[in-house]
């Protein structure tokens, strides 16, 4: 990072930079658009599928950039990623959460990664809420999920429910725990299948340490 700051400041000097500020604000504006805590908005995006791709809590995103309802974002926007000091009102995550089986089934969902959970059961059957909480997304938004729904659970928590085909919760429901949410579908997928994963703070969380009821 030195080198290509001595570098810039040179090829700066060299190109008859007319002043020490435009210097530093040339400068400034460079190493911010070389920073990967930024994020170039592309057609499609929302601020759940970047926070998807990014592995952060979509909440620190908002903060972050003064976003308001129904935050909304337009391409070639400039998003900072930075966790800045207002992230500190997120609350503190708890711990040893047991959750409700988001399907009631006799088969051990298959492991994908370390991250995902793969029940593959038959088309229709019912899906249900891990946990207490607000849906945030409830269709086919993000690609590569098919029809998903998203719920924002308390202590930082998100749980994803992928490929569905019927949903039955839209988006701003309060909904409590063992709620039925959607059915197994194939949407965007090659069978029928619940693909499930929970997030803490943006982070997904290793689906060793899931506890289920």
């Amino acid at each position: 990072m030195k080198a290509l700051i001595f570098y810039f400041i040179a090829a700066l000097i060299l190109s008859g930079c007319s002043s020490l500020e435009n210097l530093k604000s040339t400068l400034e504006t460079r190493l911010f658009q070389d920073s990967k805590d930024t994020y170039i908005v592309k057609s499609g995006d929302s601020i759940w599928s970047i926070a998807l791709k990014n592995n952060l809590d979509p909440q620190k995103i908002i903060l972050s950039n003064t976003l308001t309802k129904p935050y909304i974002i337009f391409p070639n926007q400039k998003l900072t990623l930075l966790n800045t000091s207002q992230n500190s009102v997120l609350p503190i995550p708890k711990k040893n959460i047991t959750w409700h089986s988001p399907l009631k089934t006799a088969r051990e969902p298959i492991q994908e990664g370390q991250y995902w959970l793969i029940y593959k059961e038959d088309l229709g059957r019912n899906v249900y809420a891990v946990g207490p909480g607000r849906v945030v997304i409830a269709g086919p938004d993000i690609p590569g999920y098919g029809n998903l729904v998203m719920i924002s659970h308390p202590n930082g928590f998100i749980s994803l429910y992928a490929h569905c085909k019927k949903i039955n919760v839209e988006v701003g429901d309060i909904i409590k725990s063992g709620v039925e949410i959607a059915q197994v579908g194939s949407s965007e997928a090659s069978s029928p299948m619940l693909k499930f994963q929970l997030r803490l703070n943006g982070a997904p969380v290793k689906t060793s340490k899931i506890l289920f009821k």
